[in-house]
Formats: C-alpha cells, structure tokens, sequence
C-alpha cells in the first residue's frame, strides 16, 4: 500500500495520525515538495515541481506502524509520516517531515535498541537524476571546496547548468555523521564506521533543500539547520571584531612570534597602538596569537612542566606568559584600553592541566576546565574566544569519533562557558563537521575560511567556503594581510567579517584603511558576505578558467546597490573562456530590474545600462576589478553614496535610502568628529542638493560623464544619537 505525503493547506498544530492500512494523500502545497511511502515493499520516493526532480531508495525491509500526521517544530509547519522497519534484524523508527511553506525534508531514525554496529543509513537514495554536477569541502582545516562528493561529514551539493540545485547533510550529531555514495546511484546519510556502539533510543537527523539558484538553495538550507538547533544568527555588529577595525597578529602578520627587543612584546604592540591612535588610524580591538601563552617543545624533558611562549606544541598553561606579560593580561589590556581576542589551541600531552581535567585525546572535556579558562579571559579585558587547530584536535581525539557524546561535550562545554561569561567565539581550522557543529551555537560569531595569510591564491576557496559559513550562521573572516595590500582589504570589507591588518610599526596605510572604517572605527559593510555567483559553480564544475566573479550588495527596502569584485584566476589571463572581453554579468540577473549605473571603483569610470542589458570589460591592470551598480530611481539619479569607502552604500553610512519621481532622499551617518563626507552619483543634469542638519557644500556635476558629488557636513543642529554604541550625527539630504 503506498502513502503519499505532500503540503496541505490546513495547518494543525498537534500531530495527528491515521490508521496503518488507511491510504493517506496530502493535497500540494506552495513547495510542490512529495514523499511517497510504499509500506509493502518499503520503497520510498521524494520529488519536486521546481526542480522535477524524483530520488528514490528503499528500506531494509517493509514498513510497519505506519502514521501520517501534521505538526510544527522550530522549522514550521510539516506534514510528517512515521514508520519502522528492521535493519539486519535491528529494529529502527524512520520519519519523514515536509515543511509546509519552506523547500526542506527532515529526515530522521532512531535506534529501538542498542547495537555495536551503527551501519545504518536513511535517507539511502539510489534513484537520482543523471547528469548533475557535485560539490561539497575538504575534509581539511579551512573546508576547502572540491567539486567531489567527499565520504564524511559534510554538506553534498548537486545542481545543474541552470543552477537548479539540491543540497543534502546530517542535521545532528555532526562529528559522528557520515555522507556516502557518488551522487549517481547512491547518496546515503548515516554515521561513520568508527562509532564504538550506538544506545537505545539515539536519533540522527538529514536535512535535504531543493529549488532553483544554487545560493538560494544553500540559503534554505542553512536557514533550516539553524531553526532545527534553535541558534540565532549573530548580526554583522554581534561583537567588536565584526564591528570595528583590529590589529591581527596571527600568522602572516609582522608581530607573529616577532617583536621588538628593545621594546619586548608587550611593550611592540603598545608602541604600535600609540602609533595609530596618534596617526588618527582607529584601531578598536587586538587580536592576540599563540605566542602569548605557554606551550610545549620538542626534546621538552617528561617531568618539565614549565613550557615555552615560543614554543609550538600544545597547550602547558593556558594564562599569559610571565616574561612577555610580567603584570598579567589584565594589566596588559588595561594598559591599552582595548578589549581583546585571544587565540588558543590543543592540551599538550605534558600539561598539568591533564591531572586536573578530564582531557579526551587533546581536547579538554570538563565543565570546570572551560569555566576557568572563560571567567580568566572575561576577568582579562577578552571579547572573543578563538579555538584554532580544530582539525588537529578532531584527529588527535579518537573519542570525538568512536562515541556518540564526547565531541558534542567539547563544543557544548566551550560554547557555555564562553556564552556564561559574555564572550564570542571563532573557530579556526576547522573541519567541514565542525562548520557544521557550529551551526548549534549562537556565539559562534566569525568562522575562518581562508588558510594562513590572505592572498590572492586564497580568494577562490575563500569565497566557496564563505558559503557554508554564512549558511551555518556566522561570518567569514579572511585571516590578516597587509593595510597597503588593496585587493585584501577590499575582500576583508566585502565579506561583511572582520577587518585586520598587521602591519610592522610605521608601515600602516592609513588612508586605505579609512576606505573600510569610518573615523571611529566602524567598519561600513555590506548586508550580507560576498560569494560566487550560481553561474561560478557550473563554470568550475566544467573547467572552466575564466574570470571568477563573486558579489554582495547593501538593500535599503526595493533598493539595492551591488558590489562585484571580479578577478583572473593564478596561472590563467583575463582573456579566457568567458570571453576576451574579459569580465561579463548581467545587473539583472543579480536582483537589478531596471536601468542601472556600473561603477569601477579604482578607474572612477561609469557606463550606464539599459534595462536587461550586461556589461562586460576588461579586467584591471592586476587582473582583478571592482564595480559598484546603482540603480537609476524614478527622477533618473542613480546615488552611490560615499566616494572614500569600499562599501559606498553601507548602512554603517547611508542608513536609509528612498526615492520617488520627485527626489532621492538618503540619511547619513557622521561619527563623533567627522565634519565632511564626499557623496556622489549620476544624474541627467547637475540635481539640487539639499541637507536637514546639515551643509551641502559646492555641487560639482560633468556634463560630458554625468557624475556629480559635493561634500556634507553636519551642522551643530544635527540630532545626536547612538549606532550600535556609538555617538553619531544623522544628516538627511535630498537630491531631485
């Protein structure tokens, strides 16, 4: 007998059953989303209208205790059928939730008794469209992305060349989860062979996304994974590293194991705070590496205790190390009056902490261990917690991998610890499970996604693996690079993350880095993080080499300005397969409907664009571009707000557009001393400018370009108000 399950247009909030041998059919619903149950045969089916695609499996046996029934849980609201089956003799519970109005299938199992051998695995597809592409991460620090379907604890993507796309993942106990098959005659979501035994009653979850776009789909995904933990999305500004500009000492920067020996360490980094609050540069935060505590090294003498700040092994004392820090950290930070992040990593086999705590592998397990290490930093001036070497970890912990708890314990202990004691945390290295694990947690703020010292070698991968960050419910971050290196500073805006230098003393660019950060350090942004457009994943997909293309943008309500950033891939020239006009996109394909205005940024060149029409151009002399495309509003202005930061248009700038017929009117934000900004944008003929609050200086207007641009001041009238903590000063202009 087959039960069928689809979107109903009645919603009940209580899950309601039917009788085993009763046929149930669900009407459709906005998704077009089904699931099919034979219980007879115990072949099951889940397709979709849009795409028409069917995926098709079977169970181990036939379907018992079959129910249909209605219900909502954090997701929304589901249609959901029940049932058991027997597995090599082991009895097993499956269900099956289609949600109501969101294009997801949550599937789960739940073992009745307890078993040594966990080889189960549901959903197990073995009917699937032919011809898709794959893609998924590495199973490497920083999840690099393959265009394979990697055997582990990863999210699966297959789309096609109209980037109609379906991403499948384990939804629970992420270390433990395992993806199998090749994409075409079997995608399988279980546990991995090394599971030492599974207990009564244990439930795994796979959360399945289908529709057409390969960003919207990775976006339903995420947002799914996300409800079903409970986590809320941090926003860009959650903590000081996400709103403000720091100086990084991590590997890549100047200061990395390296100070000045006539200043010491401590006393290099506050020399160099001096120097920029001196220069006016507004550093906000500093982020302190591994070499600020003690740690283990080689030939190190088993009854040694003591450890070395630069040494490279694991952790001897997690406090600061006496002779770089003689006062403690506190003091340290006290003395630069700037919170920090610290860095950490692995327990050394040699630590005392090991007589102390309960270390699993090199992962330190107990309560009492992250409460300690959580109140020392909260006590020290620390905002942010960073857990490096995650993969490291991972492998060293062989219990993270043979018991069902003990990897879930190290994230869920470090998590409160650090949520009890008000500070965010960012992973570094991680694996593509422990992006995963992160989409549990609230304070995960930031996710590293690029390997050590930003360059352009790293754009690519950095800005695939930003996807699963953004889709897990935090915010990429680049790793540090150099303030006159551009490119860097402009991917590190653009990612809506942190933005860090670390240059050497003297040697900041500080006209570069007020191109990302107003004069109090906030860091004007984009909404969301840039990332590859759909159309980068079917170029790679089939090998293409032309030139990579990501974008994000700033919406003020049916207005949105987009950022693209453009670039040759290493070893290959601009004229490629996408052409030898080098870079091409359509604005209307990336949410623009109507006539837009297309701004190089580093030419100051501008083309206007019909409705639907595309650009194209040659890459820049680097072989990389940045544009910024403004739409034409109803009085024919195209505004692109403030001419000396990356991201013109962030609302940590702009924090309101409008337009009519009649005028564009935009509200801009001054920080505490700011007495001018450059504003500019295209018009038919010079516009007349006018300011509430404030002082529009000379408008100058190209009759031959049609670029204006004046300068505004706040007068002493301006409304003082606060932004995110932040004294500011709004002044609203009109433009018609």
């Amino acid at each position: 007998m087959a039960f069928k399950l689809k979107f109903g247009w009645l919603i009940l909030l209580a899950l309601t059953t039917m009788p085993k041998a009763y046929p149930v059919t669900a009407s459709s619903g906005p998704t077009g989303i089904t699931f099919k149950l034979n219980s007879a045969t115990g072949s099951y089916t889940m397709s979709a209208q849009k795409p028409p695609w069917t995926f098709g499996g079977r169970l181990d046996s036939a379907a018992g205790n079959v129910q249909s029934g209605r219900g909502r849980d954090r997701i929304g609201a589901y249609q959901q059928i029940s049932f058991t089956w027997r597995a090599d003799g082991l009895p097993l519970a499956g269900a099956v939730r289609v949600y109501h109005d969101q294009r997801l299938v949550l599937f789960s199992y739940t073992y009745l008794k307890a078993t040594a051998s966990p080889a189960v695995a549901f959903p197990q597809f073995t009917q699937i469209p032919q011809h898709l592409n794959h893609f998924s991460y590495q199973n490497l620090p920083f999840a690099p992305p393959q265009f394979v379907l990697g055997q582990y604890g990863t999210p699966w993507l297959l789309f096609d060349q109209n980037a109609d796309a379906m991403v499948i993942s384990p939804a629970s106990h992420f270390i433990i989860a395992r993806m199998s098959g090749n994409g075409e005659n079997l995608i399988a979501s279980g546990l991995n062979p090394e599971l030492h035994g599974v207990p009564a009653g244990f439930t795994q979850r796979t959360l399945l996304a289908i529709g057409h776009g390969i960003r919207s789909t990775w976006d339903h995904w995420g947002t799914g994974l996300t409800r079903l933990s409970g986590k809320k999305r941090p926003d860009s500004q959650a903590d000081a590293t996400l709103k403000y500009y720091g100086y990084w000492t991590d590997h890549g920067a100047v200061y990395y194991y390296k100070f000045d020996p006539k200043l010491g360490y401590a006393g290099t980094l506050k020399a160099v705070i001096a120097q920029y609050r001196t220069e006016k540069i507004p550093v906000r935060y500093l982020q302190l590496d591994s070499w600020w505590y003690d740690k283990s090294y080689r030939g190190m003498p088993p009854d040694d205790q003591t450890g070395r700040w630069n040494a490279f092994g694991g952790i001897m004392h997690y406090h600061a190390d006496a002779t770089l820090f003689p006062h403690g950290l506190k003091s340290f930070q006290q003395s630069i009056g700037l919170p920090l992040a610290t860095h950490s990593r692995w327990i050394s086999s040699k630590s005392p902490y090991r007589k102390l705590y309960n270390i699993s592998g090199v992962a330190p397990i107990s309560t009492a261990w992250w409460n300690r290490i959580a109140e020392y930093l909260k006590r020290s001036g620390v905002v942010t917690y960073e857990q490096d070497w995650q993969s490291l970890i991972d492998q060293r912990s062989p219990a993270f991998h043979q018991t069902v708890d003990t990897g879930d314990e190290f994230y869920d202990r470090m998590a409160s610890a650090c949520k009890r004691n008000g500070l965010t945390m960012q992973y570094c290295m991680a694996l593509p499970c422990d992006f995963l694990e992160g989409s549990r947690y609230g304070n995960l703020t930031t996710l590293r996604v690029s390997d050590d010292r930003f360059s352009r070698l790293r754009w690519r991968n950095f800005l695939y693996t930003s996807q699963l960050a953004v889709a897990i419910g935090s915010w990429p971050w680049t790793d540090v690079y150099l303030s006159h290196e551009t490119d860097n500073l402009l991917l590190g805006v653009l990612s809506a993350g942190p933005v860090g230098t670390g240059d050497a003393l003297g040697a900041e660019d500080k006209a570069n880095i007020l191109k990302a950060a107003r004069s109090d350090g906030v860091i004007v942004k984009p909404d969301v993080p840039i990332m590859p457009l759909d159309r980068m994943y079917v170029a790679d997909a089939r090998g293409s080499h032309g030139p990579f293309i990501a974008d994000t943008w700033t919406d003020d309500g049916p207005i949105r300005t987009l950022y693209i950033f453009a670039f040759s891939r290493p070893g290959n020239s601009s004229a490629s397969q996408e052409g030898h006009e080098g870079v091409r996109f359509n604005p209307t394909h990336l949410g623009e409907h109507g006539p837009v205005y297309v701004y190089d940024f580093f030419t100051r060149e501008a083309h206007r664009l019909g409705k639907g029409e595309a650009f194209s151009a040659k890459l820049g002399a680097d072989g990389a571009s940045y544009y910024v495309v403004a739409p034409v509003e109803p009085n024919g202005i195209a505004f692109f707000g403030d001419s000396g930061k990356f991201a013109t248009m962030g609302r940590e700038r702009i924090a309101s557009l409008t337009a009519s017929r009649g005028a564009v009117r935009a509200e801009i934000v001054f920080a505490a001393g700011e007495t001018s900004v450059r504003l500019f944008g295209y018009a038919p003929s010079k516009p007349t400018v006018t300011a509430r609050s404030g002082r529009v200086g000379r408008i100058h207007f190209d009759p031959a370009t049609h670029e204006f641009s004046f300068e505004l001041s706040p007068s002493t009238s301006a409304p003082e108000t606060t932004r995110a903590g932040n004294p500011v000063r709004l002044v609203r202009v009109t433009m018609h």
